[in-house]
């Protein structure tokens, strides 16, 4: 079934132009952190020069002329060479150590998060998976990226299946936890600079994006539940245009109602895209992050 892409605002691009116009506004703290750095270095190094100076004049007074001149400045310039090649070593040191430690705060702050986040990712994912899964096939409840057609939603407005749902349809559920999960990445966006890990952060965008532009579709497919139109329910007058679609319906021919349909099926789709890639890379962070503490976590979710 073709489902067009809907023409909507570059969203992604704003955001990153706003995550753009943050890290702009942090390049200036940096830059002026390292002309101090820098100037404390050549600080350093000029009082340095001038205590070896003062030294060898001292020796020199009190030497009564003794040495020699030429000797003085050859064993000044050594004293020099070494202090300075020392400070510039300690120095390459102490700014590798401090890049260490900021990419392993930032890494840290990652998996705090993501303890906050994966369980909403886990009940999101059964929610959605009862969404786009007819009654007559088996849920799937942990399948990220599914193959499903807008007809496969046509079970969408019935009991959820969870005892925990009790009362409310599987769109109310899903349409929740879509909620919950957009709330859980848009705090890990403005809590963490990224300035490691910033494809993770593109993936929680596009999730953010997909999320937000559908939104207004999905409260009006929730409102369908509702809602009459005569003397028949929106809600199964929805159902009936979805067992009628055509196999390859296009957004474009349906009818006004059913194109809010079309543009939950694309967020869904988006959302998925965006949370897979989510999932492999937050993976990824947290690998490192047992490495470094030398131990192994063991997911007890089998995702498809």
């Amino acid at each position: 079934m073709n489902v067009p892409k809907v023409k909507v605002p570059n969203v992604i691009g704003k955001i990153k132009d706003s995550d753009l116009l943050r890290t702009t506004h942090r390049k200036p703290s940096e830059r002026t952190e390292m002309v101090h750095e820098s100037r404390l270095l050549i600080l350093s190094i000029l009082a340095i020069v001038l205590y070896i100076i003062l030294a060898w004049t001292i020796v020199e007074v009190f030497s009564e002329g003794h040495m020699d001149l030429q000797d003085i400045i050859r064993s000044s310039m050594g004293s020099v060479f070494a202090l300075l090649f020392a400070v510039i070593i300690m120095d390459t040191i102490n700014a590798r150590n401090e890049k260490r430690k900021r990419r392993r705060d930032e890494r840290k702050a990652i998996v705090r998060h993501n303890k906050i986040i994966q369980p909403v990712i886990d009940m999101y994912l059964v929610r959605k998976n009862m969404v786009i899964t007819p009654n007559d096939k088996t849920v799937r409840k942990f399948q990220i990226n599914a193959a499903f057609t807008i007809k496969d939603m046509k079970d969408m407005f019935g009991p959820s299946e969870l005892i925990s749902d009790v009362g409310k349809s599987k769109l109310d559920t899903y349409a929740y936890y879509q909620e919950k999960l957009r709330e859980n990445f848009t705090h890990l966006v403005e809590d963490i600079d990224f300035s490691y890990y910033s494809d993770l952060c593109d993936a929680a965008m596009e999730y953010i994006n997909a999320t937000s532009y559908g939104v207004s579709a999905l409260e009006a497919v929730v409102g369908y539940q509702g809602t009459m139109a005569g003397t028949k329910s929106m809600k199964s007058i929805i159902i009936n245009m979805i067992r009628d679609e055509p196999e390859k319906g296009k957004f474009i021919d349906a009818p006004a109602a059913m194109k809010n349909v079309y543009l939950v099926h694309q967020m869904i789709k988006d959302q998925e895209t965006a949370l897979s890639k989510y999932l492999k890379l937050v993976q990824t962070v947290i690998a490192e992050e047992d490495r470094e503490v030398d131990k192994k976590t063991v997911s007890d979710v089998d995702y498809e």
